[in-house]
């Protein structure tokens, strides 16, 4: 076989670059245009592009790293779209190029192995999207050692799942972890490390470790005014964090005051550029409900009614959230003795919530039971007990997880017949809130000294005062004890 000459060898690649080229940027133009797409919100042009792209790249030969990348980028795509399957292959088999043509422990393999597992947790493929990010992790810390970047990220990505998934014990060593690593690599007193240690002490606050959480929030809250000052949403986050240990602990002054603060800086930073900013609503109702527990009723009134406004706007009238609003609300009134504006407002939220749930759904329960207390304030003994009999029918038979919100019902059924003088009715009804109070928290727990409170107030009535005083002096010692842990 004659060999070529040099001049016809380079007629040749004359004619093959510039096909090259003209294919490298055709498919650059049409990631161009992808790109173009999602920055619009056009889904449609996007997902042409992607396609078109998708075609181009595979030009290039089936495992080549632009068909990896064009074929990931897509994949991700379609996954924000709820095109699970679709999604799943592409990213699949950008994956599976990876892994051919770089082998199984290169980092664009782990990069390929976390979008496959933000698919698989948005379905809720728990155990698929966990073998992911844990490969993924392996890879990273064979890589680049226990202490890299890559490696905390990887580290936060898992525990984010456990978290979702209230596996705190298994997402804490990896969050300490996080500490850690930022520490060595940015020293003390850096943003990311305040970042990890927020995020510690938010898992150690789900955990019930309030002191740890407290303590490492405000160590975060102290790095990031450092370093922002106090009007940073930053700042900000660990300052609400604080405030719900605080709620938590019963230090309902200093989680009012800390919500209060949160609030006005979430009012300086954000309320002009979008006054409907969900991040605002949420401190509106963070700081109501702690100005309720108070018994601030005016105050918190006034920003339940801004709370409601704004999710009006932002969600329309019927919208399932607004019915928690409602109920908020209406207890403000209730306990102003506002009677008509509270039955107003429950109502509409129980109708919004059999919209939603059903008229047989256990999350209707306490407005039901709020609405029958506001008939039952107001003598309206009628209308009060089908509301509290609706209640324990749901709850009978939502299983032992309910069974302290029946108790609960029952108690109220059982003070609704007392205020009738209608002992007899009312008694078994104190009796089996008794018994399912203690089976469900024990037998000297706040809530049974209340009960038998509620119980021993029958029996004086009823004249019954040797069993009313002894039900007292069980309330009382009970008080006593959890007074003193």
């Amino acid at each position: 076989m004659k060999k070529l000459r040099p001049w016809v060898m380079l007629f040749l690649m004359t004619l093959v670059v510039p096909g090259v080229l003209a294919q490298e940027n055709a498919w650059k133009e049409y990631m161009n245009a992808a790109s173009r797409a999602l920055q619009s919100n056009d889904a449609r042009e996007a997902m042409l592009a992607f396609q078109s792209a998708i075609r181009e790249a595979e030009k290039f030969g089936s495992d080549d790293a632009r068909l990896a990348r064009t074929l990931e980028l897509a994949g991700n795509f379609l996954s924000t779209q709820g095109q699970f399957v679709e999604a799943e292959s592409l990213l699949r088999r950008s994956l599976g190029i990876r892994e051919r043509s770089l082998g199984p422990d290169h980092p664009a393999v782990a990069a390929a192995l976390d979008s496959l597992a933000y698919l698989y947790d948005v379905q809720e493929r728990v155990a698929e999207a966990e073998r992911m990010l844990q490969r993924a992790l392996a890879i990273r810390e064979r890589i680049h050692g226990d202490e890299h970047g890559d490696v905390d990220a990887s580290l936060n990505r898992l525990a984010a799942l456990y978290d979702s998934q209230g596996r705190y014990d298994e997402a804490e060593p990896l969050l300490v972890r996080s500490v850690e690593i930022r520490e060595k690599a940015l020293g003390a007193d850096d943003p990311l490390v305040a970042t990890a240690m927020n995020n510690l002490g938010v898992l150690y606050h789900k955990q019930g470790k309030l002191g740890e959480a407290e303590t490492l929030i405000k160590d975060a809250w102290e790095i990031r005014e450092k370093h922002f000052g106090l009007q940073h949403l930053d700042t900000d986050n660990s300052i609400s964090s604080l405030a719900r240990i605080y709620r938590d602990q019963d230090r309902l002054g200093e989680a009012e005051g800390l919500f209060a603060l949160s609030l006005s800086i979430r009012e300086n930073l954000l309320s002009r550029e979008n006054p409907m900013d969900s991040r605002l609503a949420t401190g509106l109702r963070e700081l109501a409900e702690a100005r309720l527990a108070l018994g601030k009723f005016e105050e918190s009134q006034s920003l339940l009614e801004r709370l409601l406004f704004m999710e009006e706007e932002l969600m329309g009238r019927g919208h399932p959230f607004l019915a928690v609003t409602l109920s908020d609300l209406a207890r403000v009134h209730l306990d102003q003795q506002h009677y008509a504006e509270s039955e107003q407002l429950l109502q509409r939220a129980l109708e919004i919530m059999e919209n939603s749930s059903g008229p047989e759904d256990v999350s209707i329960t306490a407005t039901l039971n709020t609405l029958a207390e506001v008939y039952a304030a107001q003598g309206e003994f009628d209308l009060a007990a089908p509301l509290l009999k609706r209640s324990q029918a749901i709850l009978e038979v939502g299983g032992p997880e309910g069974q302290l919100n029946l108790a609960a019902t029952l108690d109220m059924l059982g003070r609704l017949y007392t205020d009738q003088q209608l002992y007899e009715e009312a008694e078994p009804f104190y009796q089996r809130s008794l018994e399912l109070t203690e089976q469900s928290v024990g037998e000297d727990h706040v809530f049974v000294a209340e009960i038998l409170g509620h119980y021993a107030d029958l029996l004086r009535e009823a004249n019954r005062t040797v069993q009313a005083d002894s039900m007292e002096a069980r309330a009382e010692s009970i008080h006593a004890r959890q007074g003193s842990e």
